[in-house]
């Protein structure tokens, strides 16, 4: 177990083993607020609960790298055997406690005399990190691959010629050394399929140019992370580099594409004005389940991301360096993925493709997202916003049921009427617009008296004077009862009755507002057939709404 006293500093820890990264001031504090409240070691367990999509196999890569520990292919095998031991589930707690081991091994000896050197790095990128998260000066978290990271290393540079770096190298200027060095090919045909980079121990950093429609495969062995800035059409490709925990496109301007990534290595994209597409190829993407992680950090332009053959995408999206940026945006185009989980501490703006998603969860996103959502191939849809304020449009083509839990925010969600959706809005005033088309929307099942219930739209958790609700489509104005007509509504027998007895007492055409049982009802019916119901109607539920306030609903 961890230590039984807690420290703030664990919760640095976990940031580190996880995501490498150090939280702004105001996320780290309500971090230790949380752990304070809910105890450190349910607080580690709920922080590795965002990961258990990862494979054991991945999380002992994943921790293990960003300790500093790799490659160990021991040790590897060792912590993935010990994950199945205990279940996924407890990961944040073997996390911390991996990091309060290592650093304690500063004068290790015998057997774990190898570790000295990592934990001495270690401990100094956690106690640099601890000092970044508690200033109150520091107020966006330092994104991965970027922030302070331990001891130093050196800079040394790649030639046009062909290039041999390693702790080895008889030259001074090729070199590297047990710490974190930065190895720079900023000259574009300065990073080759010839150079070899070993970058030995500590965290290293690769940042090289491509020049457009270059593809370069160097060989590279001890390079955790590397940054490309890809002209239009490069290519790399991060195949034999077993240490690799992040790569990244920088500063894109156009196409570009990886492949050879390992599904344990996250792939991002940085200070991006222009933007392009990046293809990503990862290997071993095989089963029914792989799981990749993509992070984003100042993404401003026409970028886009294609994974293929993922499907389980876990999305970061984190601030960068330009403290005016408020949001990335990035598109995400999976032609396998069925889940995205959506964390960050930055806005998102992201339109999302994929014919087989069935679940996006942002519920962990600390700020708004703006959610556009393609056609599915599945039955039902689950999207859970945030605490931000989200906007969901959900222009669903194929019938897919969406349900929607909006989160807390003043959200605002587009819906089409194609399947009988259900929607919670959560806190805040929310907008739910639903948006109607002849001949395109969802039959209205009347066939039988649990049918109108079986195919309505439910909205749930609506606030009335605070949401509204708006119904949009041609002539869909609203059409209001009489109080007598109102009353004999509500008396019906059954859902089927109300509903058919509203659309006879109203005009043959509109919005008609009626109340049965408990819930309140809008029939939309579209003329069709007039002043009687039919399939080609639908209908809106606002769970326990005893009154619906003509200001909280617009139609036309």
């Amino acid at each position: 177990m961890p230590a039984t006293v807690f420290q703030p500093i664990q919760v640095t820890m976990l940031n580190r083993a996880f995501n490498d990264q150090s939280p702004a001031y105001s996320v780290f504090s309500n971090q230790v607020a949380q752990a304070v409240a809910v105890g450190f070691v349910e607080f580690a367990r709920a922080f590795g609960a965002l990961y258990v999509s990862l494979s054991e196999d991945q999380l002992s890569t994943k921790l293990l790298g960003n300790l500093g520990v790799l490659p160990n292919a021991v040790l590897q095998a060792a912590l993935k055997n010990y994950l199945v031991e205990v279940g996924k589930e407890n990961v944040g707690i073997v996390a911390l406690q991996l990091g309060e081991i290592l650093s304690t091994l500063e004068n290790a000896a015998g057997d774990q005399a190898v570790y000295k050197a990592a934990a001495v790095a270690w401990n100094n990128e956690v106690e640099t990190s601890f000092a970044y998260s508690t200033d109150p000066a520091n107020t966006s978290s330092v994104p991965i691959g970027i922030g302070p990271i331990g001891p130093g290393g050196i800079t040394l540079s790649l030639t046009s010629a062909d290039d041999v770096l390693s702790p080895t190298a008889a030259e001074a200027k090729f070199k590297t050394t047990a710490y974190n060095d930065t190895i720079l090919a900023i000259t574009a045909g300065f990073l080759s399929a010839t150079d070899l980079v070993d970058g030995g121990g500590g965290v290293d950093t690769l940042k090289a140019t491509l020049a457009a429609g270059a593809t370069v495969a160097p060989a590279l062995q001890g390079i955790e992370r590397v940054f490309i800035t890809a002209g239009v059409g490069a290519g790399f490709n991060a195949g034999g580099n077993s240490s690799l925990q992040q790569v990244w496109v920088d500063s894109a301007v156009g196409a570009a594409e990886f492949t050879g990534v390992n599904m344990a290595t996250t792939v991002g994209i940085q200070n991006s004005s222009a933007g392009g597409a990046l293809t990503v190829g990862f290997t071993g993407a095989t089963g029914a389940a792989d799981t990749a992680s993509l992070v984003f950090a100042d993404a401003t332009g026409a970028d886009e991301v294609i994974v293929t053959s993922i499907e389980n995408l876990n999305v970061n999206s984190t601030a960068g360096t330009v403290a005016a940026t408020k949001a990335n945006q990035v598109k995400i185009t999976a032609d396998l993925a069925e889940t995205i989980v959506i964390t960050g501490d930055q806005g998102l703006s992201t339109t999302v493709q994929g014919a087989h998603i069935a679940s996006i969860d942002a519920s962990a996103l600390g700020k708004s997202l703006n959610l556009t959502m393609g056609a599915s191939s599945a039955a039902t849809v689950v999207v859970l916003g945030g605490v931000g304020a989200d906007t969901f449009s959900i222009a669903e083509s194929s019938g897919a049921r969406l349900v929607l839990s909006a989160g807390g925010g003043e959200d605002t969600i587009h819906l089409n009427a194609r399947a009988a959706h259900s929607v919670t809005t959560g806190a805040g005033a929310d907008v739910v617009n639903v948006t109607f088309a002849a001949a395109q929307d969802k039959a209205l099942d009347v066939s039988t008296a649990e049918g109108p219930a079986a195919s309505a739209i439910v909205v749930s958790d609506f606030a009335v004077g605070v949401d509204v609700l708006a119904v949009k489509g041609t002539g869909l104005g609203k059409v209001a009862l009489t109080g007598s007509q109102f009353a004999e509504v509500a008396a019906s027998s059954s859902l089927l009755t109300a509903a058919q007895l509203a659309a006879s007492s109203a005009a043959a055409k509109g919005s008609i507002v009626f109340r049965y049982g408990a819930d309140t009802y809008v029939l939309v019916n579209d003329g069709t057939t007039a002043n009687a119901l039919d399939a080609a109607d639908s209908l809106i539920k606002l769970t326990g709404v005893a009154v619906l306030a003509d200001a909280s609903w617009t139609a036309a």
